[in-house]
């Protein structure tokens, strides 16, 4: 049931050495039975909001430009996509991909970045927490995919890997929303199991970034591996067993109840042996089931106020008819009275997901669009290196 893994170590993000590491794994793994010339293939990479290259939060952007080269020797074409939770908009895109060092890759090779901000629903007959699923529609754009994730400690969620990164493919506008559902860590897995089985058959192989990973805390720690397989959970099952995780719990354990993978079966690895990257002494999550996983609600609406264009409803020229209150999908703007008895629309930040469908709904053009500092601060950052770039 499991599927072979490749273990490559690399000591540094340098270019040649990670091409010369995809290539090796390619042929261990004989990728090219599924990866032909004139595919197009989605690189799904990890790019959560409000983080840079150099954060290790992120799928290294070399990593990416490696293996986009290689494919692209193999006369394929790519595309970069992933979703932040929230702001999911071109404009917040554009910037994602600057700080993260994705723009200067598609710049580099033969590579576009996504901006296809349209969804579509998917049904998964086979599904634990989600019998049918809202995905991002560069999905159906592909004829594969290949699931770029970083290996990192969530204080929250425990190990993430190739299985979780595949909730980036759930669109930013709807991704809030589900967490909000998903209390418990054990729902998180079983989602994202349920996303992997969604598109398993465009899924045709993962790669975790773990040269640099983040313990507990992000603490950032050097494992010099790169890591490939055809399958999520195999790939995982190989990590933990480098970490030294316990699988009695987490997505493993889940997705070995749903007869995914037999963690009792010996995983066969090619490349480098995996006791060269062990680390007694990782500093990992404790996962605790019993608690929410719902982030600080104060730091959350802090991270609001700095970084993200919002919009704005004036209590004085609110008419109060409602329109945006009920067009609202997270129920964000409720209709409160003000001192004179008059109903005006109030936005909950914590709540909003910045879809901006109040904005266009508006019929008395009262919801404004405001742009805060940082913002404003990044976005000229984009059209400084855009000028530049073209000149």
């Amino acid at each position: 049931m499991s599927e072979l893994v490749s273990t490559k170590y690399v000591d540094s993000y340098d270019i040649n050495v990670l091409m010369d590491a995809f290539r090796e794994s390619f042929a261990s793994l004989n990728v090219f039975k599924t990866l032909k010339p004139k595919m197009k293939v989605l690189i799904k990479v990890n790019l959560p909001e409000s983080a840079n290259q150099d954060s290790g939060l992120v799928t290294n952007p070399l990593v990416t430009c490696a293996l986009i080269k290689v494919l692209n020797e193999m006369d394929i074409d790519c595309v970069i996509a992933d979703s932040p939770m929230r702001g999911y908009s071109i404009n917040k895109m554009d910037e994602l991909y600057f700080e993260t060092g994705m723009l200067s890759i598609a710049n580099q090779t033969k590579c576009e970045l996504n901006h296809n901000l349209k969804t579509f629903k998917i049904e998964i007959p086979n599904g634990v927490k989600a019998k049918s699923l809202e995905l991002l529609d560069v999905i159906n754009d592909v004829d594969a995919i290949i699931n770029v994730g970083k290996v990192k400690m969530d204080n929250r969620l425990g190990y993430l890997g190739a299985t979780t990164n595949l909730f980036g493919l759930v669109p930013g506008e709807i991704k809030y929303e589900i967490l909000n559902r998903l209390s418990k860590q054990k729902d998180f897995s079983n989602f994202c199991i349920d996303i992997a089985e969604a598109i398993k058959e465009k899924l045709v192989l993962n790669v975790l970034d773990a040269i640099v990973t983040l313990e507990k805390d992000y603490t950032q720690r050097l494992l010099y591996c790169i890591a490939i397989s055809k399958d999520p959970y195999s790939l995982d099952s190989v990590m933990q067993d480098i970490l030294s995780i316990n699988k009695s719990k987490g997505i493993l354990k889940e997705a070995e109840s749903r007869g995914l993978i037999d963690l009792s079966e010996q995983i066969k690895v090619v490349g480098d042996e995996i006791e060269k990257f062990k680390l007694e002494d990782f500093a990992l999550s404790e996962i605790d089931d019993s608690k929410n996983l719902h982030k600080n609600k104060r730091k959350l609406k802090k991270y609001f106020i700095d970084h993200q264009k919002r919009v704005a409803i004036d209590d004085k020229t609110c008419k109060g008819c409602g329109v945006c209150s009920k067009i609202c999908p997270t129920g964000a703007i409720v209709m409160k009275y003000d001192k004179n008895g008059e109903l005006y629309a109030h936005v909950d930040y914590s709540k909003c997901i910045f879809c901006f469908k109040c904005h266009t709904a508006c019929p008395y053009n009262v919801v404004e669009m405001i742009e805060p500092r940082k913002y404003k601060k990044t976005h000229n950052k984009i059209e400084k290196f855009n000028i530049e770039k073209n000149n």
